[in-house]
């Protein structure tokens, strides 16, 4: 995959924002400051967090506890229903939805996607796609499937047969993307 462009991150950008998504683009040795930014802004106190590679290299733990956030990066089945925030890495992205995209077998991230009220996702910029049908070519391209791909877009709704919609019933009341750039 190659990095990602300004036009890209662009459509990327406005299809999360399109529905009620954050996004924010930031360097490997930036992410653990945005990250504490983005929930600074929203009052976030604490988070569940899942250290991929990528975090760890980026010293997100260090970053977030250096800004008064409390971080649990273990225990998360104990912790994920009562922290306010939560991060984990997605895989893919899909640009002209703003949509992320899970694809591991890890319980613990799908967990903090759908239990923490405040939901952050980062995502290398190299693995967004430009549109929908592209996912799928790529996923089809695998070695092996992961047992659980999910695709999130923007925070949790639904609507009740009267057409009544609710955020977070299923999922996070807010959401955020931050895009790394490739080095």
């Amino acid at each position: 995959m190659n990095k990602i462009t300004d036009e890209m991150y662009d459509v990327f950008k406005a299809g999360l924002e399109a529905v009620n998504g954050v996004c924010v683009r930031a360097s490997k040795a930036d992410l653990g400051k945005a990250i504490a930014d983005v929930f600074a802004q929203a009052g976030i106190a604490d988070t569940c967090i899942v250290e991929t590679p990528l975090m760890k290299e980026a010293g997100v733990v260090d970053a977030l506890k250096a800004a008064g956030i409390e971080v649990y990066a273990d225990h998360i089945r104990k912790n994920a229903e009562t922290v306010k925030g939560g991060v984990t890495e997605a895989q893919y992205g899909i640009a002209s939805l703003g949509s992320l995209i899970q694809g591991r077998d890890d319980i613990d991230e799908r967990l903090i996607a759908t239990m923490c009220e405040y939901y952050i996702g980062i995502i290398k910029g190299s693995a967004i796609v430009p549109e929908y049908d592209d996912m799928f070519d790529l996923l089809c391209e695998l070695p092996e499937l992961p047992n659980y791909v999910g695709f999130i877009t923007g925070p949790s709704r639904t609507a009740d047969i009267e057409c009544v919609s609710t955020v977070g019933v299923h999922g996070p009341l807010c959401l955020a993307a931050i895009v790394v750039e490739d080095e």
